[in-house]
């Protein structure tokens, strides 16, 4: 896709489904001194993309109040010859310029930003996979600007539905999307992270390093979680991997209008990864479903899936992964949470996630031993 580089350099709770979610409170004012840069970067993919040589009329900004991490904004782009305006989201994907919260909880790395450039150039694929359009970016450390130019994929969030529909639909996607990155060549993902036992490892020690600072029913449970994860550790390591969104939960996944209904769009794949494709079944059916709900979500996932590959799922495999896999999750999160726990709910959540999976799927053990399809 087209772009300007030098890249060698360098929903736990479906709440809030009958409301608006609450806007971000840090806007910040458009620097206009950066639109020509913008203009040129987004001629150049652009042309690239089309095949043909394409110029911006006019560009208007505005700063997107739905940023989380990044700084992002919607532009609107006049392209000579062309009648409708071009839709167009940018992202910012500077650390330094990182959202004030977001500057609290995460380290000042470019390497999630350049993973989702890597991703979209070399992995997903709109007409194969309904993903946006990568329309350009630009890599310049020397100068500080890391810029990535999107399709703009609209405002309609799953996080802020709670139909099934929308959400096994969402699940059907996981399941094509895992199918088809099952066997890719190294060569096309080894700049991706795997989820190894090295990685699971690290995960154990910053649980380890959080329980000090932990007390009472807390810290007895992260402990008795650990020790069933740290049990379990190599039997992940070997389970067969997949390319992984890595935080597949609602607020990343737009819902656009398609003549038999609402098409998946997912979308932030900075947390991208090789790993069992049933991490991100357990991000999306994080958080207060019933049980009729999620099994109606993970049945939606194992029935696209044996479509697509032709193989059987065995329920107690599949289920017996689940519970494992939401086990590492828990712990993940409450690690990366813990130091910051005064600035969100989710480190409480995943505390409660962590007491079902554990009364629920561990109250007998699991036995580890039985082969996941």
């Amino acid at each position: 896709m087209g772009g300007q580089r030098n890249m060698s350099a360098a929903r736990l709770t479906p709440a809030g489904a009958s409301k608006k979610r609450r806007r971000a409170g840090e806007p910040r004012p458009v620097d206009e001194r950066l639109t020509p840069a913008m203009r040129q970067t987004l001629e150049a993919g652009l042309s690239r993309l089309r095949g043909r040589p394409v110029r911006i009329q006019n560009l208007r900004r505005q700063f997107s109040m739905g940023s989380s991490s990044f700084p992002t904004e919607r532009l609107r782009v006049s392209l000579k010859s062309e009648k409708r305006p071009l839709l167009v989201f940018f992202k910012d994907l500077n650390p330094n310029h990182q959202m004030e919260k977001a500057r609290a909880v995460r380290a000042l790395d470019l390497e999630p930003g350049r993973r989702e450039l890597q991703m979209y150039e070399t992995i997903l694929s709109p007409e194969r996979f309904g993903t946006l359009h990568l329309y350009g970016y630009r890599w310049e450390p020397e100068r500080d600007r890391f810029w990535a130019f999107f399709e703009d994929g609209g405002r309609t969030v799953l996080h802020n539905y709670l139909d099934m529909p929308r959400w096994t639909a969402a699940a059907r996607w996981a399941a094509r999307f895992h199918a088809a990155t099952r066997g890719l060549p190294d060569t096309q993902t080894r700049f991706l992270p795997r989820y190894n036992e090295a990685h699971y490892q690290r995960c154990a020690e910053r649980v380890e390093q959080l329980l000090p600072h932990l007390e009472g029913p807390e810290h007895d449970l992260v402990a008795r979680g650990l020790e069933c994860f740290a049990e379990r550790i190599e039997w992940l390591s070997a389970l067969p991997q997949c390319v992984l969104h890595g935080q597949y939960f609602g607020k990343n996944i737009l819902l656009r209008r398609g003549k038999q209904g609402p098409k998946v769009a997912v979308i932030d794949w900075e947390t991208a990864a090789l790993g069992p494709g049933t991490f991100d079944l357990v991000s999306l059916t994080a958080g207060k479903w019933t049980s009729d709900e999620r099994d109606a979500m993970r049945r939606a996932y194992s029935e696209q899936y044996e479509a697509e590959t032709g193989r059987r799922i065995e329920q107690a495999a599949f289920r017996e992964e689940l519970a494992c896999v939401a086990l590492y999750q828990a712990l993940e999160w409450l690690a990366w949470w813990g130091p910051h726990r005064a600035l969100s709910r989710h480190f409480g959540n995943f505390l409660r996630e962590l007491a079902t999976l554990l009364e629920d799927d561990f109250a007998a053990g699991v036995s580890r031993t039985v082969e996941v399809a």
